[in-house]
This record gives C-alpha cells, sequence and structure tokens, in this order.
C-alpha cells in the first residue's frame, strides 16, 4: 500500500513539474510572437492606394483608380493595378480594399518570383459590396510580393482604397498548436496506466485512423463535387459565430448578405469544429482537412467500440474496424464527393449497428442491462440527424427490414419498450435541430431539387461489374459530374466483397442462421442499388418506395450494405475463433490488403488534377449552393445573377441601409406625407425575420421581389427601421431540452460506469 501511495505522489510531482514548464513555455512563447508582431508593424510600409501601378489608367486624386468599357474594349481580363513590390517577412496579413463596381470582378496576391511561400487564392470584388477583407500567409519571407485588381472588361470598376497590415492570428494559431500539444500531453501522463495496458490496441487503432487519412498528409486537397458547398458552410457558421449569433440557423456570407438557412435545414453541429479553427487564425484547407481528420480518428474509435459490442472479441473487432474505415466507398466519399454530411454520418452508422444487434441478441431478462441498448440506440440516430438526414432516412429504413424479418423479438415487451424509449430519447437530443427543421419543412415554402421529387432515380444505378471495379482509375471530370465523378471506387471494396463472396456458398452448408441472414440482408442491399431494379416502377407505385427514392442516388445505400457485410465479415472470424493463429492470419492478410488497397487510393488521388488550397473565405464563392435547395420557392438562377445591394422603395423620400451587421440591419427611412411607404430590403424573407422601429413597434413583412423582405410604412414615417433575425421561442425551448438531455445522459453514463467499477471491485475481492 505505501509503495503504491509513493507512486502516485511521485506521478504527481512529475505531473506538476511538466505542468509548470508548459505554462513557462506559453508565456515566453506569447511575449516572443507579441514583440514579432511588433517589430512587423514597425517595419511594414505606409501604403497609400497610390502606391499601385497600372498600364491602363492613371491614379485620379479624387476617385482612384477607375476604368470602365469605354476605356477598354478588349475581351480579355487585365491586370488593372498591380504592387506594391514589397518585402513581407512570415507571418499573416490582411488587406482591405474599397472599391465600386457594378459587375463582379476579382483581386489575389501574387509573388514575381513564383515563390511557393505566399499562401492565398484569387478572391472576388462583389458588385454588392464596397470592401473586401481579404487574409493570406507567408510561411517564408518574400521580397516581390503583389496585390493585382483583375478587371475582365465589363462593366465599372473603381478602387479607392488599399491597406495592408500584419495580424495577429499566426501568434494565435501557434499557441492553439502548441497548447494542443501540451494537452495531448498531460492527457497521456494521465492515462499513462490505461495506454501502457491497452497500447497494442490503440497501436492498431491509431494505425487504422492514419491508414485512412493517408491523402490528408498532401499539401491541397482535391475539388470533390460538394467541397466549395461545405466550404462555404463552415464559412457561413464562423461568420456567425463571429457576430455572436449562438446556435447558427441563418447563416448571412451566403449570396452577398441576402442568408441561407441551411444551418436549419442541414445538421452542422460538428462543422462549429472548423468554423472555430478558423476563426482562431488557420486557413480554410488546414480547418477542413482536420475536420476530417478528426471524423476518421472518430470513425475508427466508434467502429471499434460497436463492433467490439457485436463479437466480443478485441482481433474480430480490430478487423472489422480496418474493413469499414477503409470502405473504398467511404474513401470516396471523403476525398473524391467531399459528401461531407455523408461520410460524417457514416461514424454514427457502426453504433446503430450495435445497438440493433444487442436489442436482438441480449437477454430481456436481465432488462436493467439491456435497456441501455435504448441509449445506445438513441445517441446513433441522434447523430445521423445532426450530420445527415438522408443517411438517418435510409438507417431507418434497413432497421425496418430488420424489425419485419425479426419480428417475433421485436413484438417482445422488452424490445418495444426499448426501441420506444429509444425514439423519445432521440427526439430529445435531436430537439434543437428536428424543431426547427420540421418547422421550416411545413411553415416555409422551400425550394426543393427538382430532381428529388419523383426522380428517376434508376438511370444513376451501378451495374454488377462496377462492384467489383477495385483498381479503376480516379479521375475528376466535372462536365459528366453524374457519370464520372460520382462512380468512382464505388464498391464496398475488395476485403467485404471477398467476404460476400465467401459468404454466399457457405449459405448452402452451414447451419448458422446468422450467417445466412447477413447474406442475404448484404445481397439485398447491394441489389436496391442497381440500375436492372425497378425504381422509378416501385417509386411509381409504392409509397416507401417514393419514399427510399428521396435519396437521388441508389448508390448511396451501399453505405447501409457497407454495415451489413462488416457484421457478416465478423461472423465469418466468428466461426474460426477458436483456433488463434488463423484469426490472427487472416487479420494481418486483411491488414496487408487494405495497406495496399489505400496505397493505390492514395497514389490515384495524388495524381489527380482540380487540387485547392483556399486559404481565406474571401477566396469562396458565396453563391454557391448546388441546385438550390433549401431557398425560397420561385427563386430562380436569373433572380439570384441580379441580387442588388440596394433598397428598393415606393411613396418614400427615403429608405438608405444606415448599419448592417450579418442578418440584421439598420435603415433610416422617411415616407410620403400622402400614402404608405413601401420598403424592399435586400434580404431573404424567411421565417424568424422581425421588422420594427424604434419604439419596438413591429410591422408586417411580405413577399418582395424575389422574396426579398417587404414592408409598408405609414404615411409621415419619418425614423429608423430595424430588421433582425431571432429564433422563435419554441427553438429555444427545444435547445434546451436537448441540453439538458445530453447533460443527463452524461451523468447517467458516469453512473453506471462508477456501478461497474464498483462491481468489478467486488468480484475481485470476493475472487
Amino acid at each position: 500500500m505505501r509503495r503504491k501511495t509513493a507512486i502516485l505522489d511521485s506521478r504527481r510531482g512529475k505531473i506538476k513539474l511538466v505542468l509548470l514548464i508548459q505554462v513557462l513555455a506559453v508565456i515566453v512563447m506569447a511575449v516572443v510572437s507579441l514583440a514579432q508582431l511588433q517589430r512587423r508593424n514597425r517595419e511594414m510600409p505606409d501604403l497609400s492606394v497610390s502606391d499601385w501601378s497600372s498600364d491602363y489608367v492613371v491614379y485620379d486624386v479624387r476617385n482612384g483608380w477607375q476604368i470602365d468599357e469605354s476605356k477598354y474594349s478588349g475581351d480579355q481580363p487585365i491586370e488593372l493595378i498591380y504592387g506594391p513590390d514589397i518585402s513581407l517577412k512570415s507571418g499573416t496579413y490582411r488587406i482591405e480594399v474599397e472599391y465600386f463596381c457594378d459587375h463582379d470582378q476579382e483581386c489575389g496576391v501574387y509573388d514575381q518570383e513564383d515563390s511557393f511561400h505566399l499562401k492565398g487564392e484569387e478572391a472576388r470584388l462583389s458588385r454588392n459590396s464596397n470592401t473586401l477583407r481579404y487574409d493570406f500567409a507567408v510561411s517564408d519571407k518574400v521580397d516581390h510580393f503583389e496585390f493585382k485588381v483583375i478587371y475582365d472588361g465589363t462593366g465599372y470598376l473603381q478602387v479607392t482604397g488599399i491597406s495592408i497590415a500584419p495580424t495577429f492570428f499566426g501568434i494565435l494559431k501557434r499557441m492553439c498548436v502548441i497548447l494542443t500539444l501540451f494537452l495531448s500531453l498531460d492527457i497521456c501522463l494521465l492515462l499513462s496506466d490505461s495506454i501502457k495496458k491497452h497500447r497494442d490496441v490503440l497501436t492498431a487503432l491509431a494505425g487504422i485512423a492514419l491508414l485512412s487519412s493517408l491523402p490528408l498528409f498532401m499539401d491541397d486537397i482535391v475539388a470533390g463535387d460538394d467541397l466549395w458547398f461545405h466550404l462555404m458552410r463552415i464559412g457561413g457558421i464562423a461568420r456567425e459565430l463571429r457576430l455572436g449569433h449562438i446556435p447558427v440557423r441563418l447563416s448571412s456570407e451566403w449570396m452577398d448578405g441576402y442568408g441561407y438557412p441551411v444551418s436549419v435545414c442541414y445538421g452542422d453541429l460538428l462543422l462549429y469544429l472548423p468554423a472555430l479553427m478558423n476563426l482562431l487564425g488557420f486557413s480554410v484547407t488546414t480547418s477542413y482537412k482536420f475536420y476530417v481528420f478528426l471524423i476518421n480518428v472518430g470513425t475508427t474509435a466508434i467502429s471499434y467500440y460497436s463492433m467490439k459490442r457485436i463479437c466480443r472479441d478485441t482481433r474480430i473487432a480490430l478487423i472489422a474496424t480496418l474493413a469499414y474505415c477503409t470502405a473504398s466507398y467511404r474513401m470516396i466519399n471523403i476525398y473524391a464527393r467531399a459528401a461531407v454530411g455523408e461520410y460524417s454520418a457514416m461514424m454514427f452508422m457502426p453504433l446503430m449497428a450495435a445497438a440493433v444487434w444487442r436489442i436482438y441478441m441480449d437477454d430481456v431478462r436481465d432488462y436493467r442491462q439491456y435497456r441501455k441498448n435504448a441509449l445506445l440506440l438513441a445517441v446513433g440516430m441522434s447523430g445521423l440527424f445532426m450530420t445527415h438526414m438522408l443517411s438517418a432516412e435510409m438507417v431507418a429504413f434497413a432497421m425496418l427490414f430488420v424489425c419485419i424479418a425479426l419480428f417475433r423479438k421485436t413484438l417482445r415487451r422488452e424490445t418495444v419498450k426499448v426501441y420506444l424509449l429509444a425514439v423519445a430519447g432521440t427526439c430529445a437530443l435531436s430537439a434543437y435541430f428536428l424543431v426547427p427543421f420540421l418547422d421550416y419543412a411545413f411553415n416555409v415554402p422551400l425550394h426543393l431539387r427538382e430532381d428529388m421529387v419523383n426522380i428517376a432515380v434508376q438511370e444513376y444505378g451501378m451495374t454488377v461489374g462496377e462492384y467489383f471495379t477495385f483498381f479503376r482509375k480516379l479521375t475528376l471530370n466535372h462536365e459528366m459530374l453524374d457519370q464520372t465523378v460520382g462512380r468512382r471506387f464505388l464498391s464496398p471494396g475488395l476485403i467485404l466483397m471477398t467476404a460476400f463472396l465467401v459468404a454466399v456458398p457457405l449459405c448452402t452448408k452451414t447451419k448458422d442462421k446468422m450467417l445466412r441472414f447477413l447474406t442475404v440482408a448484404a445481397g439485398l442491399t447491394m441489389c436496391i442499388t442497381l440500375n436492372v431494379f425497378p425504381w422509378d416502377y416501385l417509386a411509381d407505385h409504392c409509397i416507401l418506395f417514393e419514399i427510399m427514392s428521396q435519396v437521388q442516388f441508389p448508390y448511396r445505400y451501399i453505405g447501409i450494405a457497407i454495415i451489413f457485410l462488416c457484421l457478416l465479415l465478423m461472423q465469418l472470424l466468428r466461426g474460426i475463433r477458436m483456433d488463434s493463429g488463423r484469426i490472427t492470419r487472416a487479420g494481418w492478410i486483411i491488414a496487408g490488403v487494405a495497406m495496399v488497397m489505400m496505397g493505390y487510393f492514395a497514389s490515384e488521388y495524388a495524381d489527380n488534377y482540380g487540387f485547392i488550397a483556399p486559404y481565406s473565405y474571401a477566396e469562396l464563392d458565396t453563391y454557391h449552393i448546388e441546385k438550390g435547395e433549401y431557398l425560397r420557392n420561385e427563386i430562380n438562377d436569373g433572380m439570384l445573377q441580379n441580387l442588388s445591394s440596394d433598397v428598393s422603395a415606393e411613396h418614400m423620400k427615403e429608405a438608405v441601409i444606415v448599419e448592417r451587421r450579418g442578418s440584421s440591419m439598420r435603415l433610416h427611412c422617411v415616407a410620403s406625407d400622402e400614402e404608405k411607404g413601401l420598403v424592399d430590403a435586400p434580404m431573404f424573407y424567411y421565417k424568424g425575420y422581425h421588422v420594427t422601429d424604434d419604439s419596438g413597434r413591429e410591422y408586417a413583412i411580405s413577399d418582395g421581389y424575389a422574396k426579398r423582405i417587404e414592408f409598408s410604412l405609414p404615411p409621415g414615417f419619418d425614423g429608423y427601421i430595424n430588421i433582425e433575425y431571432r429564433e422563435p421561442w419554441y427553438w429555444r425551448v427545444a435547445e434546451a431540452i436537448s441540453l439538458v438531455s445530453a447533460l443527463g445522459l452524461a451523468a447517467v453514463v458516469f453512473r453506471w460506469k462508477g456501478m461497474e467499477k464498483k462491481q468489478y471491485g467486488q468480484k475481485s475481492l470476493a475472487g
């Protein structure tokens, strides 16, 4: 006992010493970094917009640099102004441009020596704004820095101000990295005993996470199908967090400030992490890549936990985790399709599988233990809701299939109670998202994709041969999006397909009912992804298949097939688990196959074209909204192309914007003395907006042109009008319910863990 106490005291002393060293290191680093920032500020030249140069126009003291079609009639973009040809040391900087234009133009940072030390891409000078804040980074000294404004030959462009200044984001980013490393070290020290005890498993899991993350260790990222859309989602969240809007509901960054309720209709809780990283100074590319890495780590951990609960065997669970995390379809979702919602949802699918497996396999007589499966199921389904609704829908159909196939066990009183508890838990945990989502779905006329309603999904189905195209060339061809990008490596992968081919002939010989059930379930799930499956006919004649077809692409059900195939793989390995050597050999063979496949995929990924590395969200297109999901009905492409930042008014003497901050706007309005004034503000009208004057009086909102916010004012009105987006009270109640439920869930888990440790200790003493 004394020896154990001495060991604990020695460990505490070491931890205190390490913490003291870490605190001193952070203080020294902060002081040195601030001194470097001050030196950079002092050394920065005092620049004026007149320090730039132009080969086409002359600088005017009153009007700055200006050009229009009368001064340049060419059909190619030109570098209107360039400069100032200065030296910049490593660090982060911000450029602010003041301008006026009636057509979108471009600008960007450059180095005359074509150095790779400059981090930044082209940014858009929007016609609906007159100020651009553009962040960029210099990784090493650049001797000939230039900032260029590009004129495309259309319309009018005037640049009246340009400033360049160092920022503290580089320091903040460096501090975050150091603190994260220190925190990781502290956790390792505190959990050193557990780490030593489970080091083999932890090493294997780390290897799986790193293997599935190989493409992330390249400099840039491939511009996958949906990447720009999801980067804008992250950028929209970052802007709203900067404005203090928590949680984020309506993102004001989209469409030059017109607003977009993507956060109401698309679960984005996990995207707060990359958004916070960007606020702390990390680039768009780094923030997104780190998010993908964390998803891979989370998928690895959750998959192992889930597989272990299913098979109760560490080695089999590790093999299944490896097969799931490196499945070809999952890799394509992450790196080629950039299907953020779908691959994030795949992190929770194994948890759902474990919950359903244990519901049907556990002894219902021990109900206190049996009911814990409800909690597992609720957490898994809540994870699906907060990442990807279509994945939640597909999982629900898979669960319906299982419930019907195993109806005798489904109808047990204890099983029904567990399912009801899981539904209640899911509703409570997901209320923060489900309540606003359902509110908009039923009360706001949103635009749905035309190909999501009565879609002919069968033409997007796969062929049987595509399931075996393990070494198909990975290429991106955006001109043939549906036929090329979306069809690369659309297969569960070599490991899982081999397991299926092995299991099929065994079904006729084995007495293992579970093996037969999983083989049939996996086979049926793969069948519904094929182009020979009568999707169109069934969708026209059966409401169930009409709902199932809303997933748009049948191959999305491959994600469900992968779950069944992983369970099938484990069932096959369980058949030989009595022979420890055979399982170990099978594990090494599967690991070798996985490494070869991931190496091939990473090579194809590296050889692909379309790499990008955006640094600032100013480089993104705020109009990148795919096919217009979540917009108001009747808003079309023509309207989006002609959106204006101006206020339209009738019977008004004055209606001007005084201040604009995110989704809030303040206007000074003077109405006619004889008639009601009508004001049309440049913001899309969504539920949650309120129009009030300074006295608190509220004015009714109606749909203006392109569904803009329109309201009327009484004759003679002279004052200020405030437009503000506010959540309904019942949304706040739903958020409180989810928060309390999450805290309650954590308390229950800790209590159960404590009880398990206590029972384990009592058994040890009894032994």
